[in-house]
């Protein structure tokens, strides 16, 4: 083989995985979900989400009132959260200002809680005790159940089970 064709072989080979990793990079890079836009809590449609299907077509009208009242807020929180990014990426930085978004930001966020409460309470006083007990069962796992959609849930590592951070010690 001649050295011409030794040097094109290696220069197309190195050609080739430097495409090959960069492309990897580039991947993980278009797919990294951390510098994403930070959650908004969710409306409290997850209280029926386990609720039987005639049971939640009753609770209907009751649910889209609900989130009609939340969208307004959830907006709110949006405009006020894009703010906040918007003063801390600005040129012009200046604390006063953005303390004043966060006070506005704190503030969205504690009117969305209190209606969210609201909105809980509402909803639970027209469940049997047997849906409160099936809606605590799912703030509990924080999933729906079944493979329905929403959050998924993996089942606990041994020893993990319940509310432990650890395995118990080994008692002697």
């Amino acid at each position: 083989m001649s050295k011409s064709k030794l040097i094109l072989i290696t220069a197309l080979s190195s050609l080739a995985l430097n495409l090959f990793f960069v492309g990897g990079i580039l991947y993980r890079v278009a797919n990294f979900q951390e510098f994403g836009p930070r959650p908004i809590p969710p409306n409290v449609s997850w209280i029926v989400r386990d609720l039987s299907e005639a049971r939640q077509a009753e609770l209907a009208p009751l649910m889209k009132q609900n989130r009609s009242d939340a969208n307004i807020i959830r907006r709110r929180m949006f405009e006020s959260q894009r703010r906040v990014n918007e003063l801390i990426a600005s040129p012009n930085y200046h604390t006063p200002t953005l303390a004043e978004a966060f006070t506005e930001l704190r503030s969205i966020g504690l009117q969305y809680q209190e209606l969210s409460h609201q909105q809980m309470l509402t909803i639970l006083s027209q469940l049997t005790a047997g849906e409160r007990t099936i809606a605590q069962e799912f703030m509990q796992r924080r999933g729906p159940q079944n493979g329905q959609q929403g959050r998924r849930t993996r089942p606990p590592r041994p020893g993990f089970e319940g509310n432990q951070r650890r395995p118990s010690p080994p008692q002697n």
